[in-house]
């Protein structure tokens, strides 16, 4: 081959070998420029709150009457009458049960007799004790005499005080013949007759007071500083499904159950309207803290796992993870305890799960930033 051949040759190898390396190169420059620059996670935008969260405590508890007592018969006696319907409503004072009062009466009229004769006694005896007082300087009458006239009066007067301290225990029994109601409520069943003997004990009617009603619940020792005299407290029942009454905080208990870590608290409940009644189960729901203006990210924007519970907030088109503690959560939201948060911050909804730390993010075309329900109260 001719020297002019070959280098014509060598001159388009060497031109082929350079094109093959630009396209190479550029191959190379352009891949690089598509690692380096990743496309931004398209997100949907939602924003922190403020709103008012309350810490409601829910508990359990069965109602009461304050004022209960089973009335006892306190002396030994036939049942006279019977002056009380069942389930009826008494006011304080009221006659329910007459006893036989015979015994107790001749007891009493002998009393008196008893009484009578004492004072004509001893009315006589200071009578004649005058009569011989002088006699007794004169000589006429002995010392001796004149000091056993002193005894029999000493005696009389004793025997008089005996006699009239008989009377006023027969007067207490005449009393406890007659059975009264000892506060305004409701009697209990009638479990006796006219001619029942009656034993000192033995049983003679319930009353109930029915209003107030109270209401005893548990409460656990970190919510002592929400619990005060005074303060309200709803209560549902069984009976009345859907509807509420109304109660007050009258009784906190001092001491703390070292078992249960928690303390005993009573309830006074309005019954006016008879509606409730002892022994009834009930659900009790107490105010024990509110935050007027407490921070709130939206509950689509929160993501747990086993380890932590964090958001993303989106800041100059990037994602920045932030770890949170929740507080109280309601059905669309979640109180962000700690960190403190601003108003306003944007937080990732959609894509939440696609972003990461540090990464771009651009809004979805034609969604614009979702902001979480504003509400007066937690729920």
């Amino acid at each position: 081959m001719p020297a002019k051949n070959r280098a014509l040759s060598l001159a388009a190898l060497l031109l082929c070998l350079t094109l093959s390396w630009v396209t190479a190169g550029c191959g190379r420059e352009e891949k690089k420029a598509q690692v380096t620059t990743p496309q931004a996670t398209v997100v949907t935008l939602g924003e922190i709150t403020t709103r008012r969260v309350a810490d409601v405590l829910n508990q359990v508890g069965t109602l009461n009457s304050p004022k209960m007592v089973t009335i006892r018969a306190e002396l030994a006696a036939p049942v006279a009458q019977i002056l009380f319907q069942e389930g009826a409503e008494v006011k304080q004072g009221q006659l329910l049960v007459k006893l036989d009062a015979a015994k107790v009466q001749a007891d009493m009229s002998n009393l008196e007799q008893r009484i009578r004769q004492l004072k004509i006694r001893l009315a006589h005896q200071k009578r004649n004790l005058e009569r011989n007082k002088p006699l007794v300087k004169d000589k006429l009458v002995s010392q001796m005499k004149y000091d056993d006239m002193e005894t029999e009066i000493a005696l009389a007067q004793a025997a008089l005080a005996q006699a009239q301290a008989d009377m006023a225990r027969q007067k207490e029994m005449l009393a406890d013949t007659e059975i009264r109601a000892p506060f305004d409520g409701v009697v209990g069943s009638k479990d006796l007759s006219v001619g029942d003997y009656l034993k000192i004990g033995d049983p003679v009617v319930k009353v109930v007071s029915l209003n107030p009603l109270e209401m005893e619940f548990s409460v656990p020792e970190r919510y002592k500083a929400g619990i005060f005299t005074g303060q309200e407290v709803r209560i549902s029942t069984v009976a009345y499904p859907g509807r509420g009454f109304t109660g007050k905080v009258s009784f906190i208990s001092p001491v703390v159950d070292t078992r249960t870590r928690s303390f005993k608290v009573k309830a006074l409940v309005d019954n006016a309207q008879r509606q409730l009644n002892p022994g009834m189960f009930g659900r009790l729901k107490v105010t024990v803290a509110v935050r007027e203006n407490a921070l709130c990210a939206p509950w689509a924007s929160i993501i747990q796992t086993e380890k932590e519970t964090y958001i993303y907030l989106a800041q100059d088109g990037k994602a920045r993870k932030v770890a949170v503690v929740l507080g109280k959560i309601g059905r669309t939201w979640a109180e962000v305890v700690d960190p403190k948060l601003t108003a306003g911050d944007k937080v990732i909804l959609e894509g939440k799960f696609m972003v990461k730390d540090g990464g771009a993010v651009r809004l979805a075309e034609n969604k614009a930033p979702a902001a979480s329900p504003q509400a007066k109260t937690g729920k």
